[in-house]
């Protein structure tokens, strides 16, 4: 998105640096965007609503906003207390415009009061030059796995919500699988045919993805599950759980699976059904990436993003 602005000679002000503390990234972040406020701004777009710590400081200014939900930690943020709803409520309000990653999103948000005319729903696109088809015996010898391996690969965060404990129970139920575990956390116990590699760069998840005979996300919660567009693209088959966005992208049985959440049996059939199926695997694989070539793909995805801020600037 910052790429396509900048090609249309938008000037972009990045306002903040991560920071390993939280308290140091919101204070920073704060004092940052304040500053930037004194620069030739016409539009405003603040990521994830904790971060709306910045909107008092926008109260002063007329300028555009556009807020962006990208999960449904959003969601969770203003009934942590009083004083979150109460800036949750500002946020909204301030907003000219918001942007949800998912039609679920869209609903959550109306259902919290949110008026529906100035939500518009555009999920997170893919860099589909960039998650592309690869020879699968070439990924595998780069993370120095098993040729012949059924591969089933998890790649997220390392955390409960994700279903973690969920595809650990099932690969106890699949031990001719190999599960892999790309992602960042504390590596929880777990059967011989489960192995956790860390963290996994961007320049690698393309690979490992390619690596996989199919990539599972059995989230209990879920704003839209972007890895299930990033493994698609790459024309690697789903699993995932009915939540959130996820049924938008796995529309049918052609894009993959569908699962109900929490439930272990359903998952470690699923798993079962692509062990046993290569044919339909790879068929699966091919349609699921010109499902995302038609309907994800990053730059459809920006114009449309972008469009909105043109229109808010009158441009």
């Amino acid at each position: 998105m910052v790429d396509s602005l900048e090609e249309k000679n938008v000037k972009v002000i990045k306002a903040v640096k991560k920071s390993a503390s939280p308290f140091a990234y919101s204070t920073f972040y704060l004092d940052s965007f304040v500053n930037s406020l004194k620069k030739d701004v016409d539009i405003f777009q603040a990521e994830y609503i904790p971060h709306s710590s910045i909107i008092p400081a926008l109260m002063k200014s007329k300028k555009p906003l556009i807020l962006k939900f990208h999960g449904d930690d959003g969601l969770i943020y203003p009934y942590k207390n009083h004083f979150n709803r109460a800036l949750f409520n500002l946020s909204v309000n301030r907003a000219d415009h918001i942007i949800t990653c998912s039609e679920a999103l869209k609903t959550s948000l109306i259902n919290l009061g949110v008026e529906s005319e100035k939500i518009t729903p555009i999920a997170n696109g893919v860099d589909t030059s960039v998650f592309k088809p690869m020879n699968k015996e070439h990924c595998r010898e780069s993370f120095s796995l098993d040729k012949n391996a059924t591969i089933c690969l998890y790649a997220g965060r390392i955390h409960p919500m994700k279903g973690i404990f969920d595809l650990i129970e099932a690969a106890k139920l699949n031990p001719d699988v190999t599960f892999i575990f790309g992602g960042p956390g504390p590596v929880p116990k777990h059967p011989s045919n489960c192995f956790f590699l860390g963290d996994i760069s961007p320049e690698k998840m393309p690979i490992l993805m390619n690596a996989a005979d199919f990539l599972v996300l059995p989230s209990h919660s879920e704003g839209l599950g972007l890895v299930l567009l990033e493994s698609l693209a790459c024309g690697v088959p789903v699993i995932a759980s009915n939540v959130g966005g996820c049924p938008e992208i796995i529309t049918n049985k052609d894009s993959g699976i569908l699962i109900p959440p929490k439930n272990i049996k359903y998952l470690s059939k699923a798993i079962k059904y692509y062990d046993e199926n290569f044919n339909l695997r790879n068929k699966t694989g091919k349609t699921g990436r010109e499902y995302v070539l038609e309907n994800y793909d990053n730059e459809k995805l920006n114009k449309k993003l972008m469009s909105i801020h043109l229109k808010l600037i009158n441009l």
